[in-house]
């Protein structure tokens, strides 16, 4: 395996400065949704919400909304859970077209079988085998490839453990990582505000979670490096890993009113996609890399009446003035890889044949 660094910029040059000016024009406000496969039932499925997030076609939950969607993977887990390693060879192809296209993103660790090096190895030799290549790292659970230390307590950037890949996974292309940090403030990249957390019809939990969002930016400011991206709000910082190589870290939302665990689900996320949120996120002319499970269905396979209409809701804001794309094309936005207003950003993904 290879384990020279691609050429990219230095994570030092990343923009900490609002949104404004960030978007292609004419947006005034973006959001991602940036979902983990857990429980995803099975390959059918993972395929079936992708087409109806990602294209106009007839679905089994009716015509699709034509949005841009990402998804993620992950390779080694138990048998019942899907994965690359567990799915068949046909579904295996249909992963390699949907990160060929764009449409997963997302590298969800390598998943909770993963436990040596050379499992990594195995993993990262397949995609590039087949031309495949992901630019953004989401850590997971408690899996043993995680690089985050003092939340998702992985070993991913630890020289000398059995886990540690670093290196090769930032040699494949890895730009962005997600170390566990989730935020209930509305919008990132604009000044912190604690406004629209709170829910009149749920005084108390909403009350308990604007606390524990206050609180945070209270031991921030006092120097816990835990909760210091939640005290800036920005959605990206550089970073160094344990085995000083420099990464940028991003920033997950769920302003959910019950906290950043709350309808976190293919079956909750209604209650998250509201009129209030999308209209504070617009006034706010602020972005969202948005923290959800779009798999995790409550023992059904397809998404229920209230989620469709959810993100029927999300295809009228698209026209309103929020962009709605992958979370590595945001981040390349933010991070100024992709010029803002260039023709590229503003190009549809073209879904595949799934």
């Amino acid at each position: 395996m290879p384990v020279e660094l691609r050429n990219q910029p230095s994570a030092a040059t990343v923009l900490s400065q609002a949104s404004s000016g960030q978007l292609p024009h004419p947006y005034a406000a973006a959001i991602a949704i940036c979902s983990d496969l857990d429980e995803t039932p099975d390959a059918e499925t993972y395929f079936e919400l992708m087409r109806f997030l990602n294209t106009t076609e007839e679905t089994s939950m009716g015509p699709g909304v034509g949005l841009e969607i990402g998804n993620s993977i992950y390779f080694d887990m138990p048998p019942g859970h899907l994965s690359y390693w567990n799915a068949s060879q046909e579904d295996r192809e249909k992963f390699q077209r949907l990160i060929k296209s764009g449409h997963i993103d997302c590298l969800h660790s390598y998943g909770d079988l993963a436990l040596t090096r050379a499992h990594v190895a195995r993993a990262l030799e397949e995609l590039e085998r087949h031309g495949c290549r992901l630019r953004v790292w989401v850590d997971h659970s408690k899996a043993p490839t995680n690089f985050g230390r003092d939340i998702m307590q992985g070993h991913g950037d630890e020289p000398g453990h059995p886990a540690y890949h670093a290196d090769l996974t930032l040699a494949h292309g890895i730009r962005y990582v997600w170390r566990g940090r989730v935020t209930s403030v509305i919008g990132q990249d604009q000044p912190v505000s604690l406004c629209g957390i709170a829910n009149a019809r749920h005084l108390m939990p909403s009350a308990k979670t604007v606390l524990k969002e206050a609180a945070k930016q209270v031991i921030a400011r006092v120097g816990h490096g835990k909760y210091s991206m939640h005290a800036s709000n920005h959605t990206l910082r550089p970073v160094r890993l344990r085995d000083d190589t420099e990464v940028v870290e991003f920033l997950r939302c769920n302003p959910h009113w019950g906290g950043v665990s709350s309808c976190d689900t293919g079956c909750g996320i209604a209650e998250v996609l509201t009129d209030r949120f999308l209209e504070r996120l617009i006034e706010r002319q602020a972005v969202c890399v948005l923290y959800t499970h779009l798999g995790k269905l409550g023992g059904q396979r397809r998404f229920g009446a209230d989620t469709i209409q959810a993100f029927r809701r999300l295809a009228r804001y698209a026209s309103k003035g929020i962009l709605v794309t992958t979370t590595s094309r945001l981040l390349d936005l933010l991070s100024r890889e992709e010029q803002p207003g260039s023709a590229a950003s503003l190009v549809p993904l073209q879904f595949p044949q799934v």
